[in-house]
């Protein structure tokens, strides 16, 4: 029939062998489908995203330079992340430990600013990842930003879509 005395499909193929190659072949194409397989879960492209960065202690002539309407971009790949849409400035708040008391104390710092800039950019939504302008973005990244005349770094707090 199929398997001879000796174990053999076809006289050929040992039965052992056939079932490591079956095995090898599974965890191949598990792997192929994990790794290398395209999201087909509704992509939604040309979404409006607008996600929020916030840049810590910097000075105010730093914060007065960053206007609503400017372009931002990476400062490193000089990609386009989107438009300031709005722009909040904060005074820096300090949180300090008081070990002597075992208490946490909030001082303000002076002359440094919290800013905080709403981006607006094009872009799509996936079941795994959120693109703004080609770029992925998650909430705790951070980002090198530069617009016309400045450059600072902060993390992204918020994002949100259509």
């Amino acid at each position: 029939m199929f398997i001879d005395n000796k174990g053999r499909l076809f006289g050929k193929i040992n039965i052992i062998d056939m079932l490591i190659l079956l095995i090898i072949a599974g965890a191949a194409a598990g792997a192929y489908v994990k790794f290398f397989k395209k999201d087909d879960k509704a992509v939604q492209s040309d979404r409006k995203i607008q996600y929020d960065i916030e840049i810590k202690a910097q000075t105010k002539e730093f914060a007065d330079v960053i206007q609503t309407g400017d372009e931002i971009r990476d400062s490193i790949r000089s990609d386009y992340l989107g438009k300031v849409v709005n722009k909040q400035v904060v005074p820096t708040i300090e949180v300090n430990a008081n070990i002597e008391e075992g208490t946490f104390v909030t001082t303000e710092v002076p002359e440094r600013y919290d800013i905080i800039l709403t981006l607006e950019a094009n872009g799509s939504v996936s079941g795994t990842s959120i693109k703004a302008e080609g770029t992925e973005i998650k909430v705790g990244q951070r980002m090198y930003i530069k617009g016309k005349g400045y450059a600072g770094s902060g993390y992204i707090l918020r994002i949100s879509y259509e």
